[in-house]
């Protein structure tokens, strides 16, 4: 295991206790989540600063706003991120409306979409931004409508942020997928989702898929099976690494390994597909780190968050689902 990405695991345990101590009554996942917006940056967590702009964040929206509820300690967590926690709250604000137009229902994944385009600094383009979203989504649904919903909006947006043309988005898309789905039968939802991430990444679509199935394969023989659910989707960020299949596997396996020796990390808290999860974007983000392409680090790093964002949303939303049928079960 790499000393630079045991620094890094360091670091979100450290961060995430922090995080948790301020804000115990929150889901672990996405106290994680706000851990990982700080080491980001390499600054330690400020749960005073979180806390001042969650003041902002409720007094400028009502309890039943999608920018509060299960979003608000990422949402405090980004403002007191930056330079000015009010004016991003506002440019989120405005961006997540514009995203809404015409839609009867709020979205969460629309809101982190919203935080992606901010991030991104591509508030003041968000309209040709949003446009181009819109119609690669309308190109997903005509390609694979049983496969398209809400929680693509998020990948769609890192997709529009791309110098890629639509066409060749959806061309590209649609060839990976045809290429792929065959090993993830059943999972059809996850493995488009992985398709989605692969073609944000620059290089041919075959070499890409080439390499996400001899990590899957590397994972299996080695003894661990990768998550095929919401995990699946961060395979594709080890593509990039210029290494041998079973020697990222191995290194991923490692961190894992490190990390479940961690509050907060150990099964309590999460499964062994989430960890391996979190596992891949710490291995990815320092082997890019180092990698001569800028670019191609700063790609990955702001997929593996969004990756990150919308599995958490996914257990979240999942586990209160269940709940909820649970409780009207025994009424």
């Amino acid at each position: 295991m790499q000393t630079e990405v045991m620094e890094k695991c360091d670091r979100l345990v450290e961060n995430r206790n922090i995080i948790y101590k301020g804000f115990m009554l929150e889901d672990s996942l996405m106290q994680i989540l706000a851990a990982l917006s700080f080491i980001d940056r390499g600054e330690t967590a400020d749960v005073k600063a979180i806390k001042r702009c969650r003041k902002i964040l409720r007094k400028k929206h009502s309890a039943f706003s999608y920018l509060r509820g299960n979003n608000e300690l990422f949402i405090s967590t980004k403002m007191a991120l930056s330079e000015d926690p009010e004016k991003y709250l506002d440019d989120v604000t405005e961006i997540y409306e514009k995203l809404q137009k015409g839609k009867f229902l709020g979205s969460t994944y629309r809101v982190l979409s919203a935080v992606i385009i901010c991030d991104s600094g591509k508030a003041d383009d968000s309209d040709k931004v949003i446009e181009k979203t819109e119609a690669l989504l309308d190109g997903m649904k005509a390609a694979h409508p049983f496969l398209t919903n809400d929680e693509d909006t998020c990948l769609a947006v890192l997709l529009a942020m791309t110098e890629k043309s639509t066409e060749n988005i959806l061309s590209e898309l649609e060839s990976t997928y045809l290429e792929i789905k065959n090993d993830f039968m059943l999972y059809n939802n996850s493995a488009y989702s992985l398709c989605q991430v692969l073609t944000t990444l620059d290089g041919a679509y075959k070499k890409k898929c080439e390499k996400t199935i001899a990590l899957f394969d590397a994972f299996k023989e080695a003894g661990t099976k990768y998550g095929k659910e919401y995990e699946l989707a961060s395979l594709a960020l080890l593509t990039d690494i210029p290494m041998d299949a079973k020697d990222i596997v191995a290194e991923v396996i490692g961190t894992a390994e490190y990390l479940r020796t961690k509050k907060g990390f150990t099964f309590w808290y999460m499964t062994k597909q989430t960890r391996l999860m979190f596992a891949a974007m710490l291995v990815s983000e320092s082997y890019l780190d180092n990698s001569a392409t800028a670019d191609a680090s700063v790609i990955s790093s702001t997929v593996a968050r969004v990756i990150a964002q919308q599995a958490a949303m996914f257990v979240i939303i999942a586990t209160s689902s269940a709940a909820s049928i649970a409780s009207s079960s025994s009424n």
